[in-house]
């Protein structure tokens, strides 16, 4: 966000830049609050124009700042005293503030806030507030692995939302519950669950519940190779994100559709939508999407034999990964390492990340990593001419793919079985 400034002859409105370039932009920060506060903004507008303003501020690299001077401008903007807020108000605004400490990748402090609006909903009139927290705290807990807290949160919020008998949010909670199982690989039972949030979402007549619906339906057919189902239900989805100007749906839906098309080897289409979702991902600051998509299109430039850039891209990935605590992130990564390491025949290398990532997609109960991991290892080994190994490895892959009727996947690694046997 540019700042403005005043007619020619006088003075600019931009502070003149001190040494510490950290200073300059808490001033920067700090005279667009005010400059909003004399604007007398709603206070939601202008909790969500001040992360769009401090991600502008930053380079994406800079995560552990962007968190630092969020937590000065709500302090600052508490401190005015400009903002005398009900309890409602205060909920919301922790609900808010917690959605942004999300997008900033700072997860432990989103869950607090969170938990704090958790704790002001004591009384009766708050309960579907109190719903919303708990499934927010459920996707938190979903994207740290902690699937057991996840699916506490997640039936916790539940029952309040059948309760209160709000159906757009029991909608919203059994759509999370379905990708809790999805995640797990347990691709029944997710679209079980997807089926039965549809069904809610479509009697609440809620477009964009549906939407994200048809999304998730769409990823489920891609990992079981079903390629033109997947593209179908993204179709769907995408109008009606563009429509409301859903943004981190938006980056989401583009980022699925990439997958599906390399997936079936279509890269030109796959690096377009991977391309228009890193550059909404940014827009966004969402550091963990913008991972997510990195780490995407390192296929693309392996397709195109660009190994330096493929491992930038990885070793970016997986940084953010670790500093995010997201193990099954952590494990896609090295798996990616791990293939490149065999491109270039660094056995032990590529052994080692392998061997890491099948470890934490094992711990943290990953099936489908796990699965791909194995593949790849064994992919490795016999390019390396250890056909018993890699045919253990292999088997491993293929038993995992079957439990998951990943059908495209299992004829992938049976065929790769064949040339070794």
């Amino acid at each position: 966000m540019r700042q403005k400034r005043s007619k020619k002859g006088g003075k600019s409105l931009r502070p003149k830049k001190p040494k510490s370039d950290e200073d300059f932009s808490l001033q920067q920060i700090r005279l667009w609050l005010n400059q909003a506060r004399q604007g007398r903004k709603d206070w939601r507008i202008l909790l969500q124009d001040l992360q769009t303003f401090i991600a502008s501020l930053l380079e994406e690299k800079e995560q552990e700042l962007r968190v630092e001077y969020f937590d000065k401008a709500m302090a600052w903007l508490l401190e005015s005293k400009t903002l005398s807020l009900t309890k409602a108000q205060e909920i919301e605004l922790q609900l808010r503030a917690g959605q942004s400490y999300k997008t900033y990748g700072a997860w432990e402090k989103a869950l607090s806030t969170y938990q704090r609006a958790v704790e002001l909903c004591d009384a009766k009139a708050f309960q579907r507030p109190k719903a919303d927290a708990l499934r927010w705290i459920g996707n938190i807990y979903l994207v740290q692995n902690r699937w057991r807290d996840a699916h506490q949160a997640y039936q916790e919020s539940l029952k309040l939302c059948q309760l209160e008998g709000d159906v757009v949010g029991e909608a919203d909670v059994q759509n999370a519950l379905g990708t809790l199982h999805f995640e797990q690989g347990n691709f029944d039972q997710a679209s079980s669950y997807y089926d039965k949030a549809m069904e809610l979402a479509e009697k609440a007549n809620d477009l964009d519940l549906v939407a994200t619906i048809y999304n998730n339906r769409g990823t489920l057919a891609t990992v079981q190779g079903q390629w033109e189902k997947a593209l179908a239900c993204y179709e769907e989805s995408l109008p009606c994100f563009e429509k409301i100007g859903n943004t981190r749906a938006l980056v989401n839906t583009y980022n699925n559709m990439g997958m599906t098309h390399a997936d079936n080897g279509n890269w030109s289409k796959a690096g377009h939508y991977y391309d228009r979702s890193y550059q909404l991902a940014r827009e966004i600051g969402d550091a963990h999407l913008q991972a997510t998509v990195k780490l995407n299109r390192v296929e693309l430039y392996l397709a195109i034999k660009d190994l330096p850039l493929a491992e930038a891209m990885c070793q970016q990935a997986l940084q953010t990964y670790i500093g995010l605590k997201d193990h099954l992130g952590e494990a896609d990564a090295l798996k990616m390492l791990g293939v490149i390491h065999t491109r270039r025949k660094e056995w032990p290398r590529a052994k080692s990340c392998f061997a890491k990532s099948i470890q934490l997609s094992n711990e943290y109960h990953s099936p489908l990593s796990q699965a791909e991991a194995h593949y790849e290892y064994g992919y490795m080994l016999s390019r390396k001419g250890s056909k018993k190994e890699a045919g253990k490895q292999l088997r491993k892959a293929i038993d995992l793919f079957k439990t998951l009727k990943a059908e495209k996947e299992i004829e992938k690694a049976e065929k790769e079985l064949r040339k070794i046997s």
